[in-house]
Protein backbone atom coordinates (compact mmCIF):
# COMPACT_ATOMS: atom_id res chain seq x y z
CA UNK A 1 0.00 0.00 0.00
CA UNK A 2 1.16 3.52 -0.79
CA UNK A 3 1.79 5.71 2.22
CA UNK A 4 0.06 8.71 0.60
CA UNK A 5 -3.05 6.79 -0.51
CA UNK A 6 -6.38 6.85 1.32
CA UNK A 7 -6.93 3.28 2.51
CA UNK A 8 -10.18 1.40 3.07
CA UNK A 9 -11.45 -2.17 3.13
CA UNK A 10 -13.83 -1.44 0.26
CA UNK A 11 -14.49 1.27 -2.32
CA UNK A 12 -17.94 1.69 -3.85
CA UNK A 13 -18.20 3.60 -7.13
CA UNK A 14 -21.54 5.40 -7.39
CA UNK A 15 -23.89 6.79 -4.73
CA UNK A 16 -27.07 5.63 -6.41
CA UNK A 17 -29.40 3.27 -4.59
CA UNK A 18 -27.48 0.10 -5.52
CA UNK A 19 -24.13 1.56 -4.52
CA UNK A 20 -25.52 2.75 -1.20
CA UNK A 21 -27.17 -0.61 -0.49
CA UNK A 22 -23.89 -2.37 -1.24
CA UNK A 23 -21.98 0.03 1.03
CA UNK A 24 -24.52 -0.48 3.80
CA UNK A 25 -24.19 -4.25 3.77
CA UNK A 26 -20.38 -4.10 3.66
CA UNK A 27 -20.28 -1.68 6.59
CA UNK A 28 -22.73 -3.84 8.50
CA UNK A 29 -20.20 -6.66 8.12
CA UNK A 30 -17.51 -4.50 9.72
CA UNK A 31 -15.77 -3.16 6.62
CA UNK A 32 -14.41 0.38 6.34
CA UNK A 33 -16.07 1.74 3.22
CA UNK A 34 -15.87 4.87 1.05
CA UNK A 35 -18.46 5.70 -1.61
CA UNK A 36 -17.28 7.89 -4.50
CA UNK A 37 -19.60 9.72 -6.88
CA UNK A 38 -19.08 12.37 -9.54
CA UNK A 39 -22.38 14.12 -8.77
CA UNK A 40 -23.11 16.85 -6.21
CA UNK A 41 -25.87 14.79 -4.59
CA UNK A 42 -26.48 11.19 -3.62
CA UNK A 43 -29.19 9.21 -5.35
CA UNK A 44 -28.22 8.79 -8.97
CA UNK A 45 -31.48 8.63 -10.94
CA UNK A 46 -33.50 8.42 -7.69
CA UNK A 47 -33.49 12.04 -6.66
CA UNK A 48 -36.09 14.59 -5.56
CA UNK A 49 -35.71 18.25 -6.52
CA UNK A 50 -37.65 21.47 -6.96
CA UNK A 51 -38.95 22.25 -10.44
CA UNK A 52 -40.40 25.54 -9.20
CA UNK A 53 -40.38 27.13 -5.73
CA UNK A 54 -42.33 24.83 -3.36
CA UNK A 55 -42.97 22.19 -6.04
CA UNK A 56 -40.88 19.03 -5.63
CA UNK A 57 -40.84 15.99 -7.87
CA UNK A 58 -38.82 12.83 -8.43
CA UNK A 59 -36.75 14.24 -11.24
CA UNK A 60 -35.92 10.96 -13.03
CA UNK A 61 -37.06 7.58 -11.62
CA UNK A 62 -40.44 8.20 -10.02
CA UNK A 63 -41.74 4.81 -8.79
CA UNK A 64 -40.46 2.06 -6.50
CA UNK A 65 -41.84 -1.37 -7.30
CA UNK A 66 -39.19 -3.97 -6.41
CA UNK A 67 -37.60 -2.78 -3.17
CA UNK A 68 -37.69 -5.69 -0.70
CA UNK A 69 -38.82 -5.40 2.89
CA UNK A 70 -35.72 -7.43 3.80
CA UNK A 71 -33.36 -4.66 2.61
CA UNK A 72 -35.42 -1.98 4.34
CA UNK A 73 -35.25 -3.95 7.61
CA UNK A 74 -31.57 -4.95 7.33
CA UNK A 75 -30.42 -1.37 6.83
CA UNK A 76 -32.92 0.07 9.36
CA UNK A 77 -34.22 2.57 6.82
CA UNK A 78 -37.32 3.54 8.79
CA UNK A 79 -35.01 4.60 11.62
CA UNK A 80 -33.19 6.82 9.13
CA UNK A 81 -36.21 8.65 7.78
CA UNK A 82 -37.88 6.36 5.25
CA UNK A 83 -41.67 6.25 5.25
CA UNK A 84 -44.01 5.38 2.41
CA UNK A 85 -46.58 7.66 0.83
CA UNK A 86 -48.12 4.64 -0.91
CA UNK A 87 -47.23 1.06 -1.75
CA UNK A 88 -50.40 -0.08 -3.50
CA UNK A 89 -50.83 2.05 -6.60
CA UNK A 90 -53.20 0.67 -9.19
CA UNK A 91 -52.09 0.50 -12.83
CA UNK A 92 -54.71 2.27 -14.93
CA UNK A 93 -54.90 2.25 -18.73
CA UNK A 94 -56.41 5.57 -19.76
CA UNK A 95 -59.22 5.70 -22.32
CA UNK A 96 -60.07 8.86 -24.25
CA UNK A 97 -63.79 8.31 -23.63
CA UNK A 98 -63.33 7.75 -19.91
CA UNK A 99 -63.73 3.95 -20.08
CA UNK A 100 -60.48 3.39 -18.19
CA UNK A 101 -59.43 -0.08 -17.11
CA UNK A 102 -57.48 -1.16 -14.04
CA UNK A 103 -54.99 -4.00 -14.35
CA UNK A 104 -55.63 -5.57 -10.95
CA UNK A 105 -55.87 -9.13 -9.69
CA UNK A 106 -59.39 -9.41 -10.99
CA UNK A 107 -61.95 -7.59 -8.85
CA UNK A 108 -65.48 -7.88 -10.25
CA UNK A 109 -65.78 -4.18 -11.08
CA UNK A 110 -62.36 -4.13 -12.78
CA UNK A 111 -63.27 -7.18 -14.89
CA UNK A 112 -66.51 -5.51 -15.96
CA UNK A 113 -64.60 -2.44 -17.16
CA UNK A 114 -62.24 -4.63 -19.18
CA UNK A 115 -65.20 -6.51 -20.66
CA UNK A 116 -66.77 -3.18 -21.69
CA UNK A 117 -64.05 -2.90 -24.34
CA UNK A 118 -64.32 -6.51 -25.50
CA UNK A 119 -66.88 -8.90 -24.01
CA UNK A 120 -64.52 -11.87 -23.66
CA UNK A 121 -61.60 -9.95 -22.22
CA UNK A 122 -62.85 -9.88 -18.63
CA UNK A 123 -62.58 -13.64 -18.31
CA UNK A 124 -59.47 -13.63 -20.51
CA UNK A 125 -57.71 -11.21 -18.14
CA UNK A 126 -58.57 -13.34 -15.12
CA UNK A 127 -57.07 -16.43 -16.80
CA UNK A 128 -54.08 -14.51 -18.15
CA UNK A 129 -53.28 -12.99 -14.75
CA UNK A 130 -53.48 -16.41 -13.08
CA UNK A 131 -51.10 -17.85 -15.68
CA UNK A 132 -48.67 -14.97 -15.22
CA UNK A 133 -48.67 -15.66 -11.49
CA UNK A 134 -47.62 -19.24 -12.15
CA UNK A 135 -44.77 -18.02 -14.33
CA UNK A 136 -43.71 -15.50 -11.67
CA UNK A 137 -43.62 -18.31 -9.11
CA UNK A 138 -41.48 -20.28 -11.53
CA UNK A 139 -38.94 -17.47 -11.92
CA UNK A 140 -38.95 -16.13 -8.36
CA UNK A 141 -36.27 -18.47 -6.92
CA UNK A 142 -33.87 -17.31 -9.62
CA UNK A 143 -34.27 -13.69 -8.44
CA UNK A 144 -34.01 -14.24 -4.70
CA UNK A 145 -30.22 -14.33 -4.61
CA UNK A 146 -27.07 -14.37 -6.73
CA UNK A 147 -26.99 -16.73 -9.66
CA UNK A 148 -25.71 -19.99 -8.13
CA UNK A 149 -23.37 -20.85 -11.00
CA UNK A 150 -20.08 -19.41 -12.07
CA UNK A 151 -17.95 -20.03 -15.10
CA UNK A 152 -18.57 -20.13 -18.82
CA UNK A 153 -21.03 -23.01 -18.52
CA UNK A 154 -23.42 -20.93 -16.37
CA UNK A 155 -26.00 -20.53 -19.19
CA UNK A 156 -26.22 -24.31 -19.69
CA UNK A 157 -26.56 -24.84 -15.93
CA UNK A 158 -29.31 -22.22 -15.90
CA UNK A 159 -31.10 -24.17 -18.64
CA UNK A 160 -30.93 -27.30 -16.46
CA UNK A 161 -32.33 -25.40 -13.47
CA UNK A 162 -35.15 -24.00 -15.58
CA UNK A 163 -35.95 -27.47 -16.95
CA UNK A 164 -36.27 -28.84 -13.42
CA UNK A 165 -38.62 -26.04 -12.46
CA UNK A 166 -40.65 -26.35 -15.66
CA UNK A 167 -41.42 -29.95 -14.75
CA UNK A 168 -43.64 -28.57 -11.98
CA UNK A 169 -45.95 -26.94 -14.54
CA UNK A 170 -48.78 -28.93 -16.01
CA UNK A 171 -48.58 -29.86 -19.71
CA UNK A 172 -50.86 -27.00 -20.79
CA UNK A 173 -48.97 -24.33 -18.83
CA UNK A 174 -45.65 -25.79 -19.93
CA UNK A 175 -46.59 -25.54 -23.61
CA UNK A 176 -47.79 -21.98 -23.08
CA UNK A 177 -44.58 -20.97 -21.31
CA UNK A 178 -42.34 -22.52 -23.95
CA UNK A 179 -44.36 -20.69 -26.59
CA UNK A 180 -43.99 -17.44 -24.65
CA UNK A 181 -40.20 -17.53 -24.20
CA UNK A 182 -39.18 -16.42 -27.74
CA UNK A 183 -42.46 -14.71 -28.52
CA UNK A 184 -43.18 -11.05 -28.98
CA UNK A 185 -45.59 -9.53 -26.49
CA UNK A 186 -47.78 -8.61 -29.48
CA UNK A 187 -48.18 -12.29 -30.38
CA UNK A 188 -48.81 -13.17 -26.73
CA UNK A 189 -51.50 -10.52 -26.30
CA UNK A 190 -53.17 -11.22 -29.64
CA UNK A 191 -53.54 -14.86 -28.55
CA UNK A 192 -55.27 -13.80 -25.34
CA UNK A 193 -57.19 -10.56 -25.85
CA UNK A 194 -59.40 -8.72 -28.31
CA UNK A 195 -59.52 -5.18 -26.89
CA UNK A 196 -57.02 -2.56 -28.05
CA UNK A 197 -56.69 -0.76 -24.71
CA UNK A 198 -55.60 -3.73 -22.60
CA UNK A 199 -53.17 -4.83 -25.32
CA UNK A 200 -51.72 -1.32 -25.57
CA UNK A 201 -51.18 -1.05 -21.81
CA UNK A 202 -49.59 -4.48 -21.43
CA UNK A 203 -47.35 -3.98 -24.45
CA UNK A 204 -46.12 -0.70 -22.97
CA UNK A 205 -45.44 -2.47 -19.67
CA UNK A 206 -43.41 -5.15 -21.45
CA UNK A 207 -41.24 -2.68 -23.36
CA UNK A 208 -40.96 0.23 -20.90
CA UNK A 209 -37.30 1.15 -20.43
CA UNK A 210 -36.07 -1.11 -23.24
CA UNK A 211 -35.23 -0.44 -26.86
CA UNK A 212 -38.05 -2.64 -28.15
CA UNK A 213 -41.53 -2.56 -29.58
CA UNK A 214 -44.45 -4.95 -29.08
CA UNK A 215 -43.41 -7.00 -32.12
CA UNK A 216 -39.79 -7.43 -30.94
CA UNK A 217 -39.06 -11.12 -30.25
CA UNK A 218 -38.63 -11.95 -26.57
CA UNK A 219 -40.80 -9.14 -25.21
CA UNK A 220 -43.37 -11.68 -24.02
CA UNK A 221 -40.77 -13.02 -21.58
CA UNK A 222 -39.88 -9.42 -20.64
CA UNK A 223 -43.44 -8.90 -19.37
CA UNK A 224 -43.21 -12.00 -17.15
CA UNK A 225 -39.76 -11.06 -15.87
CA UNK A 226 -40.90 -7.56 -14.94
CA UNK A 227 -43.77 -8.99 -12.92
CA UNK A 228 -41.42 -11.46 -11.24
CA UNK A 229 -39.04 -8.68 -10.25
CA UNK A 230 -41.93 -6.58 -8.90
CA UNK A 231 -43.00 -9.57 -6.80
CA UNK A 232 -39.71 -9.19 -4.91
CA UNK A 233 -40.89 -5.81 -3.63
CA UNK A 234 -43.65 -4.41 -1.45
CA UNK A 235 -45.98 -3.07 -4.13
CA UNK A 236 -45.83 -0.15 -6.55
CA UNK A 237 -45.43 3.23 -4.88
CA UNK A 238 -43.00 5.85 -3.62
CA UNK A 239 -41.74 7.22 -0.31
CA UNK A 240 -42.84 10.39 1.42
CA UNK A 241 -40.58 12.98 -0.22
CA UNK A 242 -40.28 11.14 -3.56
CA UNK A 243 -37.71 8.60 -4.68
CA UNK A 244 -34.94 10.87 -3.42
CA UNK A 245 -36.14 10.12 0.11
CA UNK A 246 -35.25 6.47 -0.42
CA UNK A 247 -31.66 7.21 -1.37
CA UNK A 248 -31.33 9.85 1.37
CA UNK A 249 -32.36 7.20 3.91
CA UNK A 250 -29.88 4.75 2.39
CA UNK A 251 -27.12 7.37 2.62
CA UNK A 252 -27.97 8.25 6.22
CA UNK A 253 -28.05 4.57 7.15
CA UNK A 254 -24.68 3.95 5.49
CA UNK A 255 -23.06 6.94 7.21
CA UNK A 256 -24.45 5.81 10.56
CA UNK A 257 -22.68 2.49 9.94
CA UNK A 258 -19.40 4.32 9.33
CA UNK A 259 -19.45 4.69 5.54
CA UNK A 260 -17.78 7.78 4.15
CA UNK A 261 -19.60 9.31 1.16
CA UNK A 262 -17.48 11.59 -0.97
CA UNK A 263 -19.31 13.52 -3.70
CA UNK A 264 -17.90 15.44 -6.68
CA UNK A 265 -15.24 12.75 -6.87
CA UNK A 266 -15.30 11.26 -10.38
CA UNK A 267 -13.35 8.01 -10.75
CA UNK A 268 -11.34 7.72 -13.97
CA UNK A 269 -9.45 4.48 -13.31
CA UNK A 270 -9.77 1.25 -11.37
CA UNK A 271 -6.19 0.29 -10.52
CA UNK A 272 -5.26 -3.31 -11.34
CA UNK A 273 -1.99 -4.97 -10.37
CA UNK A 274 -1.14 -8.63 -10.95
CA UNK A 275 -4.71 -9.47 -11.90
CA UNK A 276 -6.44 -7.99 -8.86
CA UNK A 277 -7.84 -4.64 -7.80
CA UNK A 278 -5.70 -2.28 -5.74
CA UNK A 279 -7.99 0.73 -5.63
CA UNK A 280 -9.13 3.66 -7.79
CA UNK A 281 -7.77 6.94 -9.07
CA UNK A 282 -9.93 10.06 -9.30
CA UNK A 283 -9.79 12.57 -12.13
CA UNK A 284 -7.85 14.94 -9.87
CA UNK A 285 -5.22 12.25 -9.25
CA UNK A 286 -6.30 11.27 -5.73
CA UNK A 287 -5.77 7.56 -5.09
CA UNK A 288 -7.94 5.41 -2.83
CA UNK A 289 -6.66 1.92 -2.07
CA UNK A 290 -8.72 -1.11 -1.12
CA UNK A 291 -8.65 -4.83 -1.88
CA UNK A 292 -12.34 -4.68 -2.77
CA UNK A 293 -13.92 -2.38 -5.40
CA UNK A 294 -17.66 -2.43 -5.99
CA UNK A 295 -18.86 -0.54 -9.08
CA UNK A 296 -22.47 0.46 -9.61
CA UNK A 297 -21.54 2.07 -12.92
CA UNK A 298 -22.77 0.14 -15.94
CA UNK A 299 -20.71 -2.92 -16.94
CA UNK A 300 -19.40 -1.37 -20.16
CA UNK A 301 -18.11 1.71 -18.36
CA UNK A 302 -16.69 -0.28 -15.45
CA UNK A 303 -14.94 -3.02 -17.38
CA UNK A 304 -13.95 -1.40 -20.65
CA UNK A 305 -13.31 2.21 -19.58
CA UNK A 306 -12.33 2.19 -15.90
CA UNK A 307 -10.54 -1.18 -15.90
CA UNK A 308 -9.62 -1.67 -19.56
CA UNK A 309 -10.44 -4.45 -22.01
CA UNK A 310 -6.91 -5.88 -21.74
CA UNK A 311 -7.74 -7.26 -18.29
CA UNK A 312 -10.52 -9.47 -19.67
CA UNK A 313 -10.47 -12.44 -21.98
CA UNK A 314 -11.25 -11.39 -25.55
CA UNK A 315 -14.67 -13.14 -25.75
CA UNK A 316 -15.78 -11.51 -22.49
CA UNK A 317 -14.60 -8.05 -23.57
CA UNK A 318 -16.39 -8.51 -26.90
CA UNK A 319 -19.60 -9.54 -25.15
CA UNK A 320 -19.42 -6.55 -22.82
CA UNK A 321 -18.90 -4.19 -25.76
CA UNK A 322 -22.05 -5.56 -27.39
CA UNK A 323 -24.42 -5.07 -24.46
CA UNK A 324 -27.47 -3.38 -25.94
CA UNK A 325 -28.07 -0.06 -24.21
CA UNK A 326 -29.88 1.80 -26.96
CA UNK A 327 -33.09 2.36 -25.04
CA UNK A 328 -33.60 6.08 -24.47
CA UNK A 329 -36.11 7.82 -22.25
CA UNK A 330 -37.19 11.40 -21.72
CA UNK A 331 -38.86 12.86 -18.64
CA UNK A 332 -41.40 15.66 -18.19
CA UNK A 333 -42.16 17.15 -14.76
CA UNK A 334 -45.00 19.63 -14.27
CA UNK A 335 -46.14 21.95 -11.48
CA UNK A 336 -49.95 22.28 -11.50
CA UNK A 337 -52.29 24.70 -9.78
CA UNK A 338 -54.78 21.90 -9.18
CA UNK A 339 -55.76 18.40 -10.22
CA UNK A 340 -56.38 18.00 -13.95
CA UNK A 341 -59.83 16.70 -14.73
CA UNK A 342 -59.78 13.14 -16.05
CA UNK A 343 -63.20 11.88 -17.10
CA UNK A 344 -64.76 9.30 -14.73
CA UNK A 345 -61.79 9.34 -12.34
CA UNK A 346 -62.10 8.17 -8.73
CA UNK A 347 -59.58 8.43 -5.90
CA UNK A 348 -58.13 5.09 -7.00
CA UNK A 349 -57.35 6.39 -10.48
CA UNK A 350 -55.98 9.77 -9.38
CA UNK A 351 -53.60 8.00 -7.04
CA UNK A 352 -52.63 5.37 -9.58
CA UNK A 353 -49.94 4.65 -12.12
CA UNK A 354 -51.45 5.89 -15.35
CA UNK A 355 -50.57 4.54 -18.79
CA UNK A 356 -51.27 6.27 -22.08
CA UNK A 357 -51.00 3.58 -24.75
CA UNK A 358 -54.32 3.33 -26.61
CA UNK A 359 -53.25 0.30 -28.65
CA UNK A 360 -50.22 -1.76 -29.63
CA UNK A 361 -49.90 0.06 -32.92
CA UNK A 362 -49.24 3.35 -31.12
CA UNK A 363 -46.57 1.72 -28.97
CA UNK A 364 -44.93 0.12 -32.02
CA UNK A 365 -44.95 3.41 -33.97
CA UNK A 366 -43.19 5.17 -31.10
CA UNK A 367 -40.44 2.52 -31.24
CA UNK A 368 -40.16 2.78 -35.03
CA UNK A 369 -39.85 6.57 -34.81
CA UNK A 370 -37.10 6.29 -32.17
CA UNK A 371 -35.13 3.88 -34.39
CA UNK A 372 -35.28 6.49 -37.16
CA UNK A 373 -34.15 9.32 -34.90
CA UNK A 374 -37.57 10.96 -35.04
CA UNK A 375 -40.23 12.12 -32.60
CA UNK A 376 -43.34 9.99 -32.58
CA UNK A 377 -46.55 11.83 -33.42
CA UNK A 378 -48.35 10.01 -30.58
CA UNK A 379 -46.10 9.65 -27.52
CA UNK A 380 -46.88 6.84 -25.10
CA UNK A 381 -46.18 7.44 -21.44
CA UNK A 382 -46.28 6.41 -17.80
CA UNK A 383 -47.76 9.19 -15.69
CA UNK A 384 -48.21 9.72 -11.95
CA UNK A 385 -49.44 12.56 -9.72
CA UNK A 386 -47.20 11.97 -6.68
CA UNK A 387 -48.63 14.88 -4.69
CA UNK A 388 -51.94 13.02 -4.53
CA UNK A 389 -50.49 10.65 -1.92
CA UNK A 390 -47.84 13.08 -0.66
CA UNK A 391 -49.38 16.59 -0.42
CA UNK A 392 -46.14 18.07 0.94
CA UNK A 393 -44.64 17.96 -2.56
CA UNK A 394 -46.71 21.01 -3.58
CA UNK A 395 -48.55 23.95 -1.95
CA UNK A 396 -51.98 23.18 -0.54
CA UNK A 397 -54.42 22.32 -3.31
CA UNK A 398 -51.67 22.25 -5.93
CA UNK A 399 -49.97 19.24 -7.46
CA UNK A 400 -46.99 17.92 -9.38
CA UNK A 401 -47.14 15.52 -12.31
CA UNK A 402 -44.34 13.19 -13.37
CA UNK A 403 -44.25 11.69 -16.88
CA UNK A 404 -41.85 9.05 -18.21
CA UNK A 405 -41.59 9.01 -22.00
CA UNK A 406 -40.16 5.77 -23.45
CA UNK A 407 -38.97 5.29 -27.02
CA UNK A 408 -37.29 8.65 -27.36
CA UNK A 409 -34.26 8.77 -29.71
CA UNK A 410 -30.95 9.50 -28.04
CA UNK A 411 -29.79 11.31 -31.16
CA UNK A 412 -32.62 13.08 -32.93
CA UNK A 413 -32.81 14.43 -36.45
CA UNK A 414 -32.16 18.17 -36.28
CA UNK A 415 -30.81 18.00 -32.71
CA UNK A 416 -32.64 18.15 -29.39
CA UNK A 417 -32.46 21.93 -29.06
CA UNK A 418 -34.56 22.22 -32.20
CA UNK A 419 -36.99 19.47 -31.18
CA UNK A 420 -37.55 19.86 -27.44
CA UNK A 421 -40.41 22.39 -27.74
CA UNK A 422 -42.15 20.13 -30.25
CA UNK A 423 -41.86 17.16 -27.89
CA UNK A 424 -43.25 19.16 -24.97
CA UNK A 425 -46.17 20.28 -27.12
CA UNK A 426 -46.94 16.73 -28.22
CA UNK A 427 -46.81 15.48 -24.64
CA UNK A 428 -49.23 18.16 -23.39
CA UNK A 429 -51.50 17.70 -26.41
CA UNK A 430 -51.61 13.95 -25.75
CA UNK A 431 -52.41 14.36 -22.04
CA UNK A 432 -55.07 16.91 -22.98
CA UNK A 433 -56.96 14.19 -24.89
CA UNK A 434 -57.59 12.56 -21.51
CA UNK A 435 -57.58 15.63 -19.23
CA UNK A 436 -58.79 18.58 -21.38
CA UNK A 437 -57.95 21.25 -18.80
CA UNK A 438 -54.30 20.24 -18.28
CA UNK A 439 -52.94 23.24 -20.20
CA UNK A 440 -54.77 25.66 -17.90
CA UNK A 441 -53.36 23.97 -14.78
CA UNK A 442 -49.67 24.19 -15.70
CA UNK A 443 -47.62 26.69 -13.67
CA UNK A 444 -44.15 25.46 -14.58
CA UNK A 445 -42.51 22.47 -16.14
CA UNK A 446 -39.29 20.89 -17.26
CA UNK A 447 -38.28 18.49 -19.99
CA UNK A 448 -35.21 16.30 -19.62
CA UNK A 449 -34.09 14.87 -22.96
CA UNK A 450 -32.15 11.58 -23.14
CA UNK A 451 -28.74 13.33 -23.33
CA UNK A 452 -29.72 15.52 -20.37
CA UNK A 453 -30.74 12.47 -18.33
CA UNK A 454 -27.41 10.88 -19.18
CA UNK A 455 -25.44 13.95 -18.14
CA UNK A 456 -27.45 14.72 -14.99
CA UNK A 457 -27.76 11.20 -13.60
CA UNK A 458 -24.88 9.27 -15.14
CA UNK A 459 -27.12 6.97 -17.17
CA UNK A 460 -25.09 5.81 -20.16
CA UNK A 461 -27.21 6.18 -23.29
CA UNK A 462 -30.07 7.36 -21.03
CA UNK A 463 -30.76 3.67 -20.36
CA UNK A 464 -32.36 3.28 -16.94
CA UNK A 465 -31.53 -0.42 -16.66
CA UNK A 466 -27.86 -0.27 -17.78
CA UNK A 467 -28.78 -2.63 -20.60
CA UNK A 468 -31.94 -4.06 -22.14
CA UNK A 469 -33.94 -6.41 -19.92
CA UNK A 470 -34.34 -8.99 -22.68
CA UNK A 471 -33.90 -12.73 -22.22
CA UNK A 472 -30.40 -12.76 -23.75
CA UNK A 473 -29.31 -10.07 -21.26
CA UNK A 474 -30.83 -11.49 -18.07
CA UNK A 475 -30.08 -14.19 -15.49
CA UNK A 476 -26.82 -16.02 -16.33
CA UNK A 477 -26.31 -13.72 -19.33
CA UNK A 478 -26.29 -10.50 -17.28
CA UNK A 479 -23.96 -8.75 -17.88
CA UNK A 480 -22.01 -11.52 -19.67
CA UNK A 481 -21.64 -15.29 -19.42
CA UNK A 482 -19.27 -16.05 -16.56
CA UNK A 483 -19.93 -12.70 -14.87
CA UNK A 484 -23.44 -13.23 -13.53
CA UNK A 485 -22.05 -13.66 -10.00
CA UNK A 486 -20.96 -9.99 -9.87
CA UNK A 487 -17.25 -10.77 -10.15
CA UNK A 488 -15.21 -11.73 -13.16
CA UNK A 489 -11.69 -12.00 -14.43
CA UNK A 490 -10.34 -9.38 -12.02
CA UNK A 491 -10.00 -10.53 -8.41
CA UNK A 492 -11.55 -8.06 -5.98
CA UNK A 493 -13.75 -6.29 -8.55
CA UNK A 494 -17.53 -6.64 -8.30
CA UNK A 495 -20.38 -5.16 -10.33
CA UNK A 496 -23.23 -3.98 -8.10
CA UNK A 497 -25.37 -1.86 -10.44
CA UNK A 498 -28.52 -2.40 -12.47
CA UNK A 499 -26.48 -3.97 -15.26
CA UNK A 500 -26.00 -7.01 -13.00
CA UNK A 501 -28.46 -9.72 -11.94
CA UNK A 502 -31.39 -9.41 -11.40
CA UNK A 503 -31.48 -6.12 -13.34
CA UNK A 504 -32.88 -2.62 -13.26
CA UNK A 505 -35.52 -0.81 -11.26
CA UNK A 506 -35.22 0.61 -7.75
CA UNK A 507 -34.79 -2.78 -6.07
CA UNK A 508 -31.34 -2.52 -4.47
CA UNK A 509 -30.98 -6.24 -5.14
CA UNK A 510 -27.84 -6.04 -7.31
CA UNK A 511 -26.18 -4.01 -4.56
CA UNK A 512 -27.25 -6.45 -1.84
CA UNK A 513 -26.31 -9.61 -3.74
CA UNK A 514 -22.95 -8.22 -4.89
CA UNK A 515 -21.97 -7.27 -1.33
CA UNK A 516 -23.05 -10.65 0.01
CA UNK A 517 -21.13 -12.43 -2.75
CA UNK A 518 -17.96 -10.44 -2.05
CA UNK A 519 -18.19 -11.11 1.69
CA UNK A 520 -18.82 -14.83 1.17
CA UNK A 521 -15.85 -15.20 -1.17
CA UNK A 522 -13.60 -13.36 1.25
CA UNK A 523 -14.73 -15.63 4.07
CA UNK A 524 -14.08 -18.75 2.00
CA UNK A 525 -10.46 -17.79 1.23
Amino acid sequence: MSEDALQYDAIVIGAGHNGLVSAGYLAKAGKTVVVLDAAEFVGGAARTAEISPDYQVSTAAHLVSSFPRRVEKDLKLSKHGLSWATKDMATVALDRDGKHITLSSGGKNDLMKIAAHAARDGDAWKQFDARMRKYVKLLAPLLEGPMPQTGKDAPSRLATMMALRLEKLGPKDLRAFMQLMPSSVAALLDRNFEGDLIKGALSLDATLGNHAGPHTPGTGFSLVYKRALEAMGQGVGYPVGGTGALTEALATSAEAAGVRIRLESPVNQIIIEDGRTKGVRLEDGTVFEAPLVMSSADPKTTCLDLVGARHFEAPVATHLSRIRMEGATAKVNLALEGLPTFKNFTDKEYGGRLLIAPDMGTVERSFTAAKRGELTLEPVMELVIPSYHDPRLAPMGHHVMSIVLPNMPYEINGGWEAQRDMLMKRVIDTVREYAPDISHKIIAGELLTPPELEESFGMSGAHWHQGNMSFDQLLAFRPAPGMANYGGAVDGLYLCGAGSHPGGGLSGLPGKFAAETALAREKSK
